[in-house]
């Protein structure tokens, strides 16, 4: 935190007025709103649940983001465990799949991203 002195006070503060400045000559173009700027932000409201096969994995409200399911599967012959992930959406399910020999879900989950 920036302690109130008169040094650090002539060096800032005469700085900090013409960052201030600028900034004000590129904001007198006009305003815009959250959705023309295209601001986004990750995904909420979201749950996944494990199923014989996998995972699956949706979030009800997007935010202009994208979510995606993950599921951790065991290989039945070695016990190690993978890492497996749904394809990425704004809507509906996203489903993840155990594969090859790795069989067994073990651990759901989801993860989101802001695009």
């Amino acid at each position: 935190m920036i302690k109130k002195n008169r040094i650090r006070q002539s060096i800032i503060m005469p700085a900090l007025g013409v960052m201030m400045a600028g900034a004000s000559v590129l904001a007198a173009g006009g305003s815009a709103t959250a959705a023309e700027s295209g601001t986004q932000a990750h995904p909420s409201s979201c749950h996944a649940e494990k199923k014989h096969f996998g995972s699956v994995a949706m979030c009800k409200k997007d935010h202009g983001g994208h979510y995606r399911a993950l599921i951790v599967c065991k290989d039945s012959s070695n016990g190690k465990l993978l890492d497996f992930h749904g394809g990425w959406r704004n809507t509906g399910w996203s489903f993840a799949y155990c594969q090859g020999s790795y069989l067994t879900p073990v651990s759901e989950g989801y993860e989101t991203k802001v695009s």
